[in-house]
């Protein structure tokens, strides 16, 4: 009886380890810089990073950014995802750094509940809440810095989920946008 009991509680464990995150994952899964993506951390790994891209069933945007941005200007953020298939749930995350160091650059900031912020070695990682899961487009602002960083990279990774509850069967997406200061 115990034993059952102690695989059982094993077992529970295990299936809510693996669980989609709802809530946002953890930082640093943009796919810039190094970093990894969900698809990529042994989270969402059905199908390749990109791989609905290459099928043509989906895609990740980053829409907002002007061609050249104005130190200090604060600038409202799109970020869509798309897909062809039955998607119910939603997810992203994004960081805005200095292109030629990687350092922050710039402020992100939420409008909302439907994105949240997080912040790990001095970069900003904005996500998803489980709140805006059900929607496949999360808006927010940047402020660009204040004093001109040089070209500034936004990359931002996100997931078109099925919306079961685990990590299988769900798209994981990627994408950057540059953006230079004005002169």
């Amino acid at each position: 009886m115990v034993r059952t009991s102690v695989v059982f509680a094993l077992l529970s464990l295990l299936a809510a380890s693996i669980r989609a995150y709802p809530t946002g994952p953890d930082p640093a899964v943009t796919g810039g810089f190094g970093e990894r993506t969900c698809a990529g951390a042994g989270c969402h790994s059905t199908y390749e990073l990109d791989e609905g891209k290459t099928a043509k069933l989906g895609d990740i945007l980053i829409e907002g950014l002007p061609g050249q941005y104005e130190p200090g200007k604060t600038y409202p953020i799109k970020l869509v995802n798309s897909h062809t298939q039955d998607r119910r749930h939603w997810g992203f995350q994004l960081a805005a750094r200095a292109k030629a160091t990687g350092a922050q650059a710039g402020e992100l900031s939420t409008i909302d509940g439907t994105t949240q912020i997080l912040t790990e070695k001095g970069i900003q990682y904005i996500e998803h809440t489980e709140q805006g899961i059900t929607s496949n487009t999360f808006q927010f602002t940047w402020t660009a810095p204040s004093a001109p960083a040089g070209e500034v990279v936004m990359h931002a990774s996100g997931n078109a989920a099925d919306g079961d509850g685990s990590p299988e069967g769900d798209y994981i997406y990627s994408t950057s946008v540059a953006v230079s200061p004005a002169k």
